[in-house]
């Protein structure tokens, strides 16, 4: 008898232990469930203030790129306008030229080579076979007078049609053509008084071979800054 409630004891112990020890088990799987969930609550309101984050940058990126489209629209529109404007501005100039400048200075060039080609060359070139001192000094006195009404004439084109800077490009032109015009009439003065005075000496030869180079180089500086404003204005002489 004594032993069988022994036997129950025991038992009733070890039932005992074990329950308690369901107990904690059970508490600490709460306890650790609880912790967890309480550690992760600053991640959970760190990912949702991160997400609203978002969201506003989001919201206020989409006015101000809206606005960078537009801007970027006008900036394209203005500038199209401007180069419509300059086109536009550049064909009524070419116009302009071509119409009321071209026309004087082609002819301007094409006296200034004739008066030579058929004065000078012939002069030179038969004197003392085709060519006697007379007809020299008439010759000379005659390509004097061109050169001089040359000068005059070149001066009087006017280029107001013109931008500013191709005006100035233009001058350049008439000054230098000018100066051209100007030492071949120095050339045949210089070339008639040799011939009236009958000295034909290397050193008066000399001075007007010199006033020669003078307006080649002189024509040389106009023809570049004829061109360099055709160029500027879209002309295109093999047209």
């Amino acid at each position: 008898m004594k032993r069988n409630r022994s036997k129950s004891v025991k038992m009733f112990k070890y039932s005992g232990i074990a329950f308690l020890v369901l107990i904690i088990s059970f508490i600490g799987v709460g306890v650790t469930s609880d912790g967890t969930e309480v550690a992760n609550e600053p991640e959970k309101a760190e990912a949702t203030a991160s997400k609203e984050k978002t969201k506003d940058d989001s919201e206020k990126a989409t006015p101000e790129s809206a606005e960078k489209v537009e801007a970027d629209k006008k900036a394209k529109a203005d500038a199209d306008a401007d180069a419509k404007k300059d086109a536009d501005k550049l064909a009524a100039e070419k116009k302009s030229y071509l119409t009321d400048v071209k026309p004087k200075v082609d002819t301007m060039m094409s006296l200034y080579d004739k008066a030579w080609n058929e004065l000078w060359k012939p002069t030179f070139e038969g004197l003392g076979t085709t060519v006697d001192v007379y007809t020299a000094y008439g010759n000379m006195k005659q390509l004097e007078q061109r050169y001089n009404s040359l000068y005059k004439t070149i001066g009087s084109i006017d280029g107001s049609g013109l931008s500013k800077e191709n005006e100035e490009k233009f001058n350049e032109f008439k000054t230098s053509m000018k100066n051209a015009a100007m030492w071949r009439a120095e050339a045949a003065e210089k070339a008639r008084k040799m011939f009236d005075e009958g000295n034909y000496s290397p050193s008066k030869f000399d001075k007007v071979k010199t006033d020669v180079s003078y307006a080649d180089n002189e024509m040389m500086k106009a023809i570049l800054a004829l061109t360099t404003l055709e160029m500027a204005l879209g002309v295109d002489r093999d047209e």
